[in-house]
């Protein structure tokens, strides 16, 4: 049995099959993380090789068939690739993004809200100076369309509102800020302005980023990818 449906993608990675076919990771609109094989005789008579390379765009008719799925045709694309790949630092920041997607996103979760966060995160990504500011503006937006971002308004352990003179440090594994009278020899891992760059970065558009001279980036990133790492089911 097969069916065909329409839907729009943007290619997460490529993996050559055998000698000569090949499978594309994609990020549908409305079907979520799927593979899509394309024979070799596909790929050198119906549609351009362009369009399957990472970070591209594009929009078609699909085919499922035995629970694999296959491009029918494609209607439009849009090659987000090559104004990435000028740029060496853009091109790194573009793997990352995608590698995340690849790591914590499951085959065949559906979120339209995630797809266009993907969409606008390429697209944006062409245009960016400030690729620190952009990672972590992007994963955290990414853990708060997962729905598990860290609770940093109240205190984790007891409920108490955090404000300055009673923050102590944030945890992973508990899942937001802990309080002084709560920490109990916990270690300091941010301060409380990094948690305040926390709650601006989770809604800041992306067109607004050069704004904020976001301070401990590297600390902030790896706060976010381990958190992630911890929250994000696999």
């Amino acid at each position: 049995m097969e069916n065909s449906f329409k839907d729009e993608v943007i290619v997460l990675k490529n993996t050559k099959v055998g000698d000569y076919d090949l499978s594309i990771t994609v990020f549908f609109k409305k079907y979520g993380k799927e593979n899509i094989y394309i024979p070799k005789g596909q790929l050198l008579k119906n549609f351009t090789l362009t369009a399957t390379q990472p970070f591209n765009w594009f929009k078609g008719v699909f085919l499922k068939r035995k629970n694999k799925i296959f491009i029918k045709e494609i209607d439009t694309f849009q090659n987000l690739a090559l104004p990435i790949a000028r740029d060496l630092e853009k091109f790194y920041t573009g793997f990352f993004i995608l590698d995340v997607f690849n790591r914590f996103v499951e085959k065949e979760y559906r979120d339209e809200k995630i797809f266009i966060l993907l969409k606008k995160t390429v697209y944006y990504l062409q245009k960016e100076k400030n690729l620190k500011n952009f990672k972590i503006n992007f994963l955290a937006k990414f853990i708060k369309l997962s729905g598990v971002y860290p609770m940093l308004d109240k205190c984790v352990k007891c409920g108490e509102k955090i404000g300055q003179y009673n923050f102590y440090t944030v945890s992973v594994e508990e899942g937001g800020s802990i309080c002084k009278r709560c920490s109990k020899g916990k270690r300091k891992i941010l301060s409380f302005k990094d948690v305040k760059y926390l709650e601006i970065l989770k809604k800041v558009p992306f067109s607004r980023l050069n704004d904020f001279n976001v301070k401990n980036k590297e600390k902030l990133e790896k706060f976010l990818l381990d958190y992630a790492e911890h929250h994000i089911v696999k």
